[in-house]
């Protein structure tokens, strides 16, 4: 286009701010700890909750990059436990 430019910018400074909040925090998910606690097996929750042994080893493992909440909701209720429980924010 000929018009104005109207993308926003950030500057350095604000980019930097943002990018060490982001890097300096993680979410990690205690499912392993939870499954433990309630002497549950993979197969067992993956049949529960209706997700596939695979997606729940990825969250088990650390890997995911999202969970969505009626994923959380769904976990919560077959391990009868709050989001509290299995989400942990750690710092790095």
């Amino acid at each position: 286009g000929t018009g104005p430019d109207t993308r926003v910018r950030f500057s350095d400074e604000t980019r930097t701010i943002t990018d060490h909040i982001i890097m300096s925090k993680t979410i990690k998910i205690n499912l392993d700890m939870v499954m433990l606690q309630r002497k549950m097996s993979l197969t067992e929750l993956s049949e529960r909750v209706g997700i596939t042994m695979a997606n729940l080893s990825t969250l088990k493992t650390g890997k995911a990059k999202a969970i969505r909440f009626s994923t959380l909701l769904a976990l919560c209720e077959a391990l009868d436990c709050d989001p509290g429980d299995l989400i942990q924010l750690e710092e790095d």
